[in-house]
């Protein structure tokens, strides 16, 4: 009875992880650029049935098959960088990335951050920002630099029709592990572990750049609705495996009286 209620503590414990996970993919289903976070679940430690001498069964094959398990627990909490749908925004300084790789912005303090969420803002030094006030890697505009065009390849334009100049070229950056990028808030990663390659958008593998789109959270809201049924439901299972002991151990209790 006490190993039940320790292997339905643990399950109550790992399907709170897992709800808290859910929650936060749903609360992000329309944050740009957003890659969902599943729970991979493993089996904690378990004993074979016959170490414990008891004579479960005549056929000792059998018996040796036979074992408790320890409970379940989160082995660990995987990011998909699957890519979600482009959308048009018609503003000029919307970035999506159609294919692989990441924006590089620099931190006040210059520490490197990786993101693929497009959407920045011109500020008063001509550097494209993220919301926080990241600055985009490699790019600076003159004052007054009228329009702004930006191609497939991450060539910076500006001016007016007819008389444009070149401000900048954006770089796209792959990583060796996918692995190695470390989430820290605000839709940018941090570099762990692995190797960062640049590379032009477009060419060598790099996604294109499309000027005037997001790209969507890849979060299905379908799925995470039916994960969270799912965690629900052994939930409440496991809640039922505790009333479950306690009465039992409330009937061993009044046997020994």
């Amino acid at each position: 009875m006490i190993r039940a209620l320790n292997s339905a503590a643990s399950a109550l414990n790992a399907q709170m992880l897992k709800m808290d996970i859910i929650g936060s993919n749903l609360a992000n289903v329309n944050t740009s650029a957003y890659k969902k976070d599943t729970a991979l679940f493993s089996e904690l430690a378990n004993q074979e049935m016959n170490n414990f001498g008891l004579p479960v069964s005549n056929n000792a094959q059998q018996q040796a098959d036979l074992k408790v398990g320890g409970g379940v627990r989160i082995a660990a909490v995987v990011k998909s960088f699957k890519p979600g749908n482009v959308i048009n925004t018609d503003r000029p300084l919307d970035l999506a990335i159609n294919g692989e790789g990441f924006f590089k912005v620099v931190l006040p303090g210059g520490e490197e951050r990786y993101t693929r969420d497009g959407y920045f803002t011109l500020n008063q030094e001509g550097s494209l920002v993220t919301p926080s006030g990241f600055a985009l890697e490699g790019i600076q505009l003159p004052p007054d630099s009228g329009g702004i065009v930006i191609t497939q390849n991450g060539t910076v334009l500006t001016g007016e029709a007819g008389s444009t100049s070149e401000a900048g070229q954006i770089q796209l950056y792959k990583f060796t592990s996918m692995a190695g990028l470390k989430p820290e808030g605000e839709n940018l990663y941090s570099l762990i572990s692995g190797e960062a390659q640049a590379g032009v958008p477009g060419s060598d593998g790099f996604g294109a750049v499309k000027q005037g789109c997001l790209e969507t959270s890849n979060v299905d809201l379908l799925e995470e609705t039916a994960n969270l049924i799912e965690m629900q439901r052994a939930f409440g299972f496991s809640t039922r495996v505790i009333r479950t002991a306690d009465e039992m151990w409330g009937l061993a209790n009044n046997m020994r009286k």
